[in-house]
């Protein structure tokens, strides 16, 4: 039997996970030797969480660091994803067996993996990193790695994933959200939990002063009648495609390839910081455009609508995804960063133990 302090010990590590502007959202219930890993979707942003696709990439990216902890702690998991039809929310049922102890090379930089916003080095990634970074794509079933390195397509993508920025700070709805999240100190971090810790934005001082401003809606409005948030995008367009490579993971359009996608992200990030690299996921144009796609369009102007069409059908021609059947799940850049200047902290895992 699995004790008690054990599985405290595993989800303490695998909840360093990454999750959308640090949401964490999970709970587990532990009962003897199975955990049930529950979703709460509603810790998400309501409107780039289409059909909870945000918490389920997020639990893909736990579920992995799961299977690597346990197997170092001597335990081999039996994970049934979506086990009860009635209750969506539980994402995954987990039975441990003890075995023999597996060294795992990826295991000691879960609590190294970081966001790096930075603007990356003009730098090629080596053959070697490449070859790593592809044979981990290739032990994923259900999800593809596509890497792109010409410095005219890494701009284009930039650009194109800079749009997202526009709608960003554009729609009243997501400024809402998005203010809501953000922090100014590592004070108020710890205080308030699942939380968006400003600095890890990489922000100059004269952007953070002008960030406090635009958080008030009727002067964020104001000042896009002149044209900011493409002043926005622009800046993050150039830190964007300040990068190596830059890379997307491509799934079938279905839910449960999210979870996939979550756990073959977490695998290229840890493997990303073994090799020294900075990873930063862009999100933003491939979650809004699969809500407009689907043609819950509430909230969207015709501007913004088209705006993303574009975008995610730029990014994709430049990716060669032409597959109907098949999404951008999610984008990201890669390089040489340094060191970030800060780093989100983790909740504590909230566990319900049953017996």
């Amino acid at each position: 039997m699995i004790s008690q302090e054990t599985i405290r010990r595993i989800l303490e590590i695998s909840i360093q996970a990454p999750s959308g502007s640090n949401s964490q959202p999970w709970r587990f219930e532990v009962k003897g030797n199975q955990i049930n890993v529950f979703a709460m979707p509603g810790l998400d942003n309501p409107i780039l969480n289409f059909r909870h696709r945000g918490t389920w990439l997020a639990h893909g990216a736990l579920l992995e660091n799961i299977i690597i902890t346990s197997s170092v702690f001597r335990y081999e998991p039996t994970c049934s994803l979506f086990p009860d039809s009635n209750n969506r929310n539980l994402v995954v049922r987990i039975l441990f067996k003890e075995s023999s102890p597996k060294e795992n090379p990826l295991y000691p930089f879960i609590p190294l993996r970081v966001t790096n916003r930075k603007p990356y080095l003009l730098r090629s990634l080596t053959e070697q990193q490449k070859i790593e970074l592809f044979n981990i794509a290739r032990e994923a079933t259900d999800a593809e790695l596509k890497l792109i390195e010409e410095k005219d397509k890494i701009n284009q993508t930039a650009e194109a994933e800079s749009k997202g920025e526009i709608v960003l700070f554009g729609n009243r709805l997501l400024h809402k959200f998005f203010f809501e999240k953000v922090v100014w100190s590592h004070k108020e971090e710890q205080k308030k939990w699942r939380v968006f810790y400003v600095k890890t934005k990489e922000l100059k001082p004269p952007q953070q002063i002008a960030l406090r401003f635009f958080k008030y809606w009727p002067i964020m409005n104001f000042f896009n009648k002149f044209g900011m948030t493409k002043i926005i995008a622009r800046v993050s367009s150039k830190k964007y495609a300040a990068s190596s490579a830059m890379g997307v993971i491509v799934v079938e359009n279905k839910d449960e390839n999210f979870i996939t996608a979550g756990r073959l992200m977490q695998r290229l990030w840890l493997t990303a910081t073994k090799l020294g690299l900075s990873f930063q996921l862009l999100t933003l144009v491939p979650f809004l455009w699969q809500r407009i796609e689907s043609g819950d369009t509430k909230g969207f102007s015709k501007e913004h609508i088209k705006l993303i069409n574009n975008a995610y059908h730029q990014i994709a021609s430049l990716f060669n995804v032409a597959d109907e059947a098949k999404i951008i799940a999610l984008l990201f850049r890669i390089g040489y960063g340094g060191k970030p200047s800060a780093q989100s902290i983790k909740k504590p895992p909230e566990i319900i133990f049953h017996g």
